[in-house]
C-alpha cells in the first residue's frame, strides 16, 4: 500500500463513510451483465474445482477453504474492477487471484483461527451439558445414540464475538488483491471500516446471502448466475467505501502524463 491509499483509507476511518445499500446491489447486476457469460462460466469451473477438491481426503477440505476458494473469489472481484473501470476482460482474468495466493490463505487462516477462539466459550457450555458426547456416540451409533442433549439457550448470546468477527473480517481478501496488504493488515483495515457501519453491513450481507440462495430454486442452475452477482455486489461497496475508482482514476491519469 503506497502513501496515497493509505492517506485515503485514513480519511474514510476518520471521517466514516454512507453506506448505499441499494446503489451497490444495482450496481452488483450491472458489473455481471456485463460480462454475463464470464461470469457463468466461471461459477460453473470454480464449483468444479473445488468440489473435486473436497473429494480428496483430508487434504482437499484444506486445500478447498485455504488455498483454492479465496483466490476464486478474488478472481471474480478483479475482474468486476476491471468492468469497473471501463477495460476488457479475458476469461484467465478469473484466475489472477492464485498471484495472492500466500497471503490469501494466511489471511483465511488467521481469521479461521480468531472466530474459532471466539466460540470456546459457547463450546464450552454446550459441552457441560453433554452435546459433544451425543456427537461422538451419533458419529459411532446413528441409530443408537437416541435424542441430542438440549443446551442452555443463552449459550447462543455466546456466539455474537463470531458473527462480529466473520462481517467484520469480510473485505480483508479485497484488501490483500486491491490494496497489496499483508494479511494482518487487511484483517485489521477491514474489521475498522465494517464496524463503522457493521449493522448495515451485517444487513446488507445477510441479502446478498439471499440473492445468492434463491439460484437454487431454479434446480441449482440458477446459483450460477446469483452467486458472481453477490460476488459484484460485494465489490461493489468495498470499492465505494475505499474509493478504489479514485485510485484507478489517479493511474490513469499518471499513465497518460508518462
Amino acid at each position: 500500500m503506497n502513501e496515497n491509499q493509505q492517506k485515503k483509507l485514513q480519511e474514510v476511518l476518520d471521517y466514516g463513510y454512507q453506506f448505499q445499500f441499494g446503489n451497490y446491489i444495482s450496481k452488483g447486476f450491472d458489473l455481471f451483465r456485463m460480462n454475463a457469460g464470464g461470469f457463468i462460466g466461471f461459477a460453473f469451473v470454480a464449483g468444479l474445482i473445488v468440489l473435486v477438491a473436497n473429494f480428496i481426503p483430508f487434504i482437499g477440505a484444506i486445500a478447498s477453504s485455504f488455498f483454492l476458494t479465496p483466490p476464486l473469489l478474488v478472481g471474480a472481484y478483479l475482474v468486476a474492477h476491471k468492468l469497473n473501470k471501463g477495460e476488457s476482460t479475458e476469461f484467465g482474468d478469473f484466475f489472477k487471484g492464485f498471484e495472492f495466493v500466500g497471503p490469501l490463505a494466511a489471511a483465511t487462516f488467521v481469521m479461521t483461527m480468531i472466530i474459532l477462539a471466539s466460540l470456546i466459550p459457547m463450546f464450552i457450555a454446550w459441552g457441560a451439558s453433554g452435546f459433544f458426547m451425543w456427537m461422538m456416540e451419533a458419529m459411532s451409533d446413528p441409530l443408537g445414540a437416541g435424542d441430542p442433549p438440549s443446551f442452555p439457550a443463552w449459550s447462543m448470546i455466546l456466539a455474537i464475538p463470531a458473527i462480529y468477527l466473520s462481517i467484520a473480517y469480510g473485505w480483508a481478501t479485497m484488501f490483500i488483491a486491491f490494496y497489496r496488504m499483508g494479511f494482518w493488515e487487511a484483517l485489521e483495515m477491514s474489521r475498522k471500516l465494517i464496524t463503522k457501519q457493521w449493522f448495515i453491513i451485517f444487513l446488507y450481507t445477510l441479502v446478498l446471502g439471499l440473492i445468492a440462495s434463491a439460484g437454487f430454486i431454479l434446480l441449482f442452475v440458477g446459483i450460477l448466475a446469483t452467486y458472481p452477482i453477490m460476488l459484484c455486489a460485494q465489490y461493489a461497496a468495498f470499492a465505494d467505501v475505499t474509493r478504489l475508482m479514485e485510485e484507478a482514476e489517479s493511474d490513469m491519469v499518471e499513465h497518460l502524463v508518462e
